[in-house]
């Protein structure tokens, strides 16, 4: 069966549906949609309820109760195993693109704290910038280096501020 493109309303069982919903968390639009370290956060909460989902049945009485019987604990247990796979794909996804990707390197997964606006919908950055490792590198251009003095290099072009030529 395709599950590339299954809507979470089409899941059989509770189960699959934590697994189409990390599907759908670790797709294209809604990765670019929310900050990487949310989408993260809700692919894990949806292993842990995978993990801690307890199978049901109807009983002859028409009740749901705990199914426990032990002849369908390998069958529940194999489920269980296939769909914690599915989920652990998709934070593997995410993880492999948008926070260990070579592109965004010393770039911050929380967009800067970023709150969704009730207003609008869309997730805004705080004002406040995180730098990470690359702080110590930002403070010595602002206070030591070229930006302190006025002068910005270009990028790359191994400039040291001499004036002269080359000799």
């Amino acid at each position: 069966m395709n599950n590339k493109h299954r809507k979470s309303s089409s899941a059989v069982g509770k189960l699959d549906n934590y697994a189409i919903r990390a599907e759908e968390y670790a797709s294209y639009i809604a990765r670019s949609r929310r900050p990487p370290q949310v989408t993260l956060e809700r692919i894990a909460n949806l292993a842990e309820k995978a993990i801690n989902y307890q199978h049901t049945r109807v009983n002859r009485h028409g009740k749901t109760v705990a199914d426990n019987r032990p002849i369908h604990e390998k069958r529940r247990e194999s489920q269980r195993t296939k769909v914690l796979d599915r989920i652990w794909k998709s934070y593997e996804v995410v993880l492999k693109t948008e926070v260990m990707h070579s592109a965004k390197s010393g770039l911050d997964e929380s967009w800067n704290s970023a709150r969704k606006n009730s207003k609008t919908g869309k997730w805004e950055s705080s004002p406040v910038m995180f730098y990470g490792d690359q702080l110590e590198h930002v403070l010595g251009d602002e206070l030591h280096g070229y930006k302190a003095q006025g002068r910005t290099p270009i990028r790359d072009s191994n400039y040291n501020g001499d004036e002269g030529g080359e000799e």
